[in-house]
């Protein structure tokens, strides 16, 4: 026996001395070693438009009906990972998201985060997964049976999934959407904007469920199971903190003061569950950018200044010269509208008329196109403008190149 043991050790040194210095070197240019580098883009769809596709489907109760279907056609989409199971409160799933919304994809598989990190933008083929729901909520996956014999969506074999996906591009950033702030009730859509990263700000924790807790996120001790927590400011019928048992962060302890919450929004029936992603989604509320600024709104796609806002952050100086700002009006004036150079001066406020105007210096027309013609902006006309905000001779105004994001 020792004498086999010796030639063990002399063959394992032979063959460590072969492979040399190599043996631990990685091809930085080499092919990414996770998903399928041989899908190429071919009949992308959107995220909503997918949704729209499968509405029933993705609608259906699955103690009422079939609750999923399977992408028989050679269907794509494209979104960026906003998700992470780093900590374990999120498992076997992904959250994606594009320009028109998110949905889930189920993946029976662990340490997703490491192929996969957020900010990774991957090309999804569909082409024989499934698209239905679990919990009313829009997934993407398998069918599975449940110990009652009914079937509903379930997580895709790690084999396979590896074969559906193509990472495009890493690094992304990802910002979330405003979800609510205190008592103000949410403007999202349960049934379109279920899955997105979202944040609510200046809430505080209310215990929704207390067995075995001591004001911690959950019960690490608790065996498979979870906690939910409901928020002193919101309707705690219509939103919870949803925290696994799992979870890394299961036995610290809840934040007593007001915080801001990131996390995956998702649906569960008629009720918004937030998963949030690791303990950094959740810090105390910042101070209010906006405070002793009057009107409304906080300036980005979801929620654009009125004008008295924009006119107040000019005024008091709490704008900042180099970010472009979301604003939303009704133009008031048209000063003039150059097709020669495809820019316009004109003025929007709040209500249409000409108190309290904001002007649009130079701006330009839909997505930042150029002006072709007089009659493509005309006053009473209701606009959403993105553009930098500046103050000129005591004016303040909308720095020159602004676009128009919506014109009707």
């Amino acid at each position: 026996m020792k004498a086999k043991y010796i030639l063990m050790m002399v063959a394992g040194a032979v063959l460590a001395s072969c492979m040399g210095n190599s043996y631990t070197e990685i091809d930085e240019n080499g092919p990414i070693p996770y998903g399928n580098n041989n899908i190429t883009e071919s009949k992308v769809i959107t995220i909503a438009k997918l949704k729209d596709m499968f509405a029933t489907e993705i609608e259906t109760d699955y103690r009422l009906g079939v609750s999923y279907r399977q992408v028989t056609d050679s269907l794509q989409i494209k979104g960026i990972v906003t998700s992470s199971d780093a900590q374990g409160n999120i498992y076997n799933e992904i959250a994606i998201e594009d320009n028109t919304g998110a949905i889930i994809v189920s993946v029976a598989q662990n340490g997703l985060y490491g192929a996969l990190p957020v900010g990774t933008e991957i090309l999804l083929d569909l082409k024989d997964l499934y698209v239905g729901n679990y919990g009313l909520q829009a997934e993407i996956g398998v069918p599975t049976m449940n110990q009652k014999g009914l079937s509903s969506i379930g997580r895709i074999k790690r084999a396979t999934w590896e074969q559906h996906y193509k990472i495009l591009s890493t690094g992304n950033k990802v910002v979330p959407t405003v979800f609510a702030t205190g008592t103000n009730p949410t403007t999202w859509d349960i049934e379109k904007d279920g899955g997105k990263l979202g944040v609510i700000r200046n809430v505080s924790f209310r215990s929704n469920d207390t067995k075995g807790v001591d004001s911690t996120y959950a019960n690490a001790n608790g065996g498979a199971g979870n906690v939910s927590w409901t928020l002193n400011e919101q309707d705690a019928k219509k939103v919870i903190v949803y925290n696994s048992n799992y979870a890394d962060f299961a036995n610290a302890k809840i934040p007593t003061g007001k915080v801001d919450i990131t996390g995956i929004f998702k649906r569960f029936n008629d009720q918004w569950e937030i998963i949030i992603r690791t303990l950094d989604d959740v810090q105390p509320t910042s101070v209010n950018p906006f405070a002793g600024v009057a009107g409304t709104g906080e300036g980005t796609a979801a929620s654009p200044f009125d004008v008295t806002r924009a006119i107040s952050m000019i005024t008091t100086g709490k704008f900042s010269a180099d970010k472009e700002y979301y604003i939303s009006g009704t133009i008031s004036q048209i000063e003039s509208v150059s097709t020669q150079y495809g820019n316009a001066n004109y003025f929007i406020s709040d209500d249409g008329t000409t108190a309290n105007q904001l002007k649009v210096f130079r701006g330009k027309y839909l997505n930042g196109n150029k002006f072709t013609a007089a009659n493509q902006i005309s006053e009473g006309k209701k606009v959403v403008i993105q553009g930098k905000l500046t103050l000129y001779n005591g004016t303040p105004q909308v720095a020159k190149d602004s676009k128009i994001i919506s014109i009707n």
